[in-house]
């Protein structure tokens, strides 16, 4: 490692079991700043089995859906709120990316520094950009780094954040009644109000959108990821989704840690032009049950996806503002002259009404010479 390179996390990438083992001796001797696993993480690697075809510990709520059609393929308790821990950062990533300039420089707050591991140590007062925060929360699970980016979305507040954040809902077509209220998925003395509560169905739209956007999609697959923070030190983060060295064909998405919320995994894989994706919701054996369900899915076809509840198309910019509308003002009716804008020309106009006229005689000048051009020469 160069020197002066700040490392959050330390953890090579390998595959098959010896990845997952790797990634636990690795974890076990790293040292960098390790979260209290009360706080919003992301779960160390875990020896992963064949899949069988059966559910090993099944989770308290999951969903299995073919994100091509959003077809729900199979599931668990899959409309009640449950603590999604830090894979509601998806949802606070998506919702960053769509309301803020790329380039958008992010200020500290004494709130957003004082979160707890995993974090990458940002002070109040300084100033980050949001493209390293964005790759910090999807990469390694910084909760500063959420919570700084959500304060900005929400114009300097966590309650101006639940605002947009409701915003967003509705226009993902998010249909559990979640509460959206905590940027980073804490659950503990650290969540903003109680934390956040989404269902399995409403968290699997919200990674449909992230499907959708590339740029989401290069962070959560980026392994490494080096920057220069607000502080002036280089940073390195990594990948802790041990998913996608695992399962051939994984892309993504996200995983999370608590306490309260147990292992929490999005996780999506493509193979033979699908892609699938698996919700879990406190699942012990997460890989393994992320792995069982998405062969499951592959395994069924396009055909069999008849008749099954469907999620709602995904939208683009879902998270921003609907456009205003004035209290009594009605559409014009059909044909009726609308004033033009100021500065703006109308039809009444003089000029106006002048190119209109010569648009208007050039077609039918055009079909008289290819009308004479047909006229038989009989002299």
């Amino acid at each position: 490692m160069p020197a002066g390179v700040s490392r959050v996390v330390a953890a090579a990438p390998a595959t098959g079991l010896a990845a997952a083992l790797v990634a636990v001796l690795l974890l076990m001797g790293s040292v960098g700043l390790v979260a209290p696993q009360s706080a919003a993480q992301e779960p160390a690697g875990e020896p992963v089995q064949e899949p069988t075809g059966v559910l090993p510990n099944e989770p308290a709520a999951w969903i299995l859906v073919d994100a091509d059609t959003g077809a729900v393929l199979d599931g668990r308790d899959v409309r009640s709120p449950h603590l999604p821990a830090s894979t509601i950062k998806l949802f606070t990533a998506l919702v960053a990316i769509q309301r803020l300039p790329a380039d958008e420089p992010i200020a500290v707050s004494d709130r957003a520094a004082s979160m707890p591991a995993r974090r990458i140590v940002m002070a109040p007062g300084q100033t980050w950009d949001l493209e390293d925060l964005l790759y910090s929360m999807l990469t390694v699970s910084a909760n500063d780094a959420a919570v700084a980016v959500a304060e900005r979305v929400g114009h300097g507040s966590l309650e101006g954040w639940v605002d947009a954040a409701a915003v967003a809902a509705a226009g993902l077509g998010l249909e559990d009644q979640p509460d959206l209220s905590d940027p980073a998925g804490l659950d503990d003395e650290f969540a903003h109000e109680e934390g956040s509560r989404v269902s399995a169905r409403d968290m699997a739209i919200i990674a449909r959108a992230v499907l959708d956007d590339p740029r989401l999609m290069e962070m959560v697959a980026t392994e490494e990821y080096l920057f220069t923070g607000g502080d002036g030190i280089v940073h390195s983060v990594d990948r802790r989704n041990r998913l996608l060295d695992l399962y051939p064909g994984a892309i993504g998405l996200k995983t999370g840690l608590t306490d309260a919320a147990g292992r929490c995994l999005v996780a999506a894989a493509t193979r033979d032009g699908r892609t699938m994706l698996a919700v879990l919701f406190d699942a012990p054996d997460m890989y393994l049950t992320a792995a069982t369900l998405l062969d499951r899915g592959f395994a069924t076809t396009v055909d069999a996806e008849a008749g099954l509840d469907r999620l709602p198309e995904v939208r683009t910019g879902a998270a921003l503002d609907p456009p205003e509308v004035v209290p009594g003002a009605v559409p014009p009716a059909l044909g009726a002259v609308v004033p033009p804008a100021e500065g703006r020309l109308g039809l009444d106009d003089p000029a106006v009404a002048t190119v209109v006229l010569v648009l208007g005689v050039l077609p039918a000048l055009a079909l008289r010479r290819r009308l004479l051009r047909r006229v038989p020469d009989h002299g």
